[in-house]
């Protein structure tokens, strides 16, 4: 079964297997992996020699600040929205007792 790996998880592995002496070829990487695409391993082996594994987590990193940011925004919205019905409810029950 091939299992979907993000490009960092493909990197941080080669890292380790360079790390014991291995070289991490797309094979040795996907055998470390216990799977995956080799086509998506070499890719991102490749992308590893234009832009650090560095730059990479840090550029995830801030892009699940920035939806962080959009989903907690999102949620403030509803519970706003939420409290809103939940006014409309008590004036429609307090006419209704009247």
């Amino acid at each position: 079964m091939n299992r979907h790996h993000d490009p960092i998880e493909i990197l941080i592995t080669a890292r380790h297997l360079e790390a014991q002496g291995i070289r991490p070829t797309a094979r040795m990487v996907r055998l470390a992996l216990g799977g995956g695409s080799t086509a998506a391993i070499t890719q991102a082996l490749a992308a590893a020699e234009l832009t650090p594994l560095e730059e990479l987590i840090r550029r995830r990193r801030a892009a699940l600040d920035l939806e962080l940011t959009d989903a907690r925004r999102a949620l403030a919205e509803l519970e706003a929205e939420q409290a809103r019905l939940d006014e409309m409810e008590k004036s429609l029950k307090a006419l209704v007792k009247d």
